[in-house]
């Protein structure tokens, strides 16, 4: 999860630099979390929701059942005050709002 190991280098991924990586896999790569990120890459990727919406609800449609936890998990992310987060922040707001709007 980190993108760099070394001293006062060390820092979170960003969703756009996991892309696929560790998708699928057991544990985080098949988590809820691991899910919106790729959503969240797709939105930012290609500068519009209607793409992370649709992989979610394709994906599986548990992801946006009737919990808030999704749109509340990508609140979270599109409220990251870290620089190098900006554009998937951006991206996670706007998906988030999609996600909450989706059942209306």
């Amino acid at each position: 999860m980190l993108q760099s190991g070394k001293a006062n280098q060390t820092r979170l991924k960003t969703a756009t630099e996991f892309k696929r990586r560790d998708w699928g896999t057991e544990g985080f790569g098949s988590s809820l979390l691991r899910h919106l990120l790729y959503a969240v890459y797709q939105t930012a990727d290609q500068d519009n929701t209607k793409v992370g919406l649709n992989y979610l609800q394709d994906r599986d449609s548990r992801l946006l059942g009737a919990t808030r936890q999704p749109a509340g998990m990508l609140g979270f992310l599109g409220k990251l005050p870290i620089l190098h987060w900006t554009k998937d922040a951006e991206a996670a707001r706007l998906l988030a709002g999609a996600v909450e709007n989706d059942h209306v």
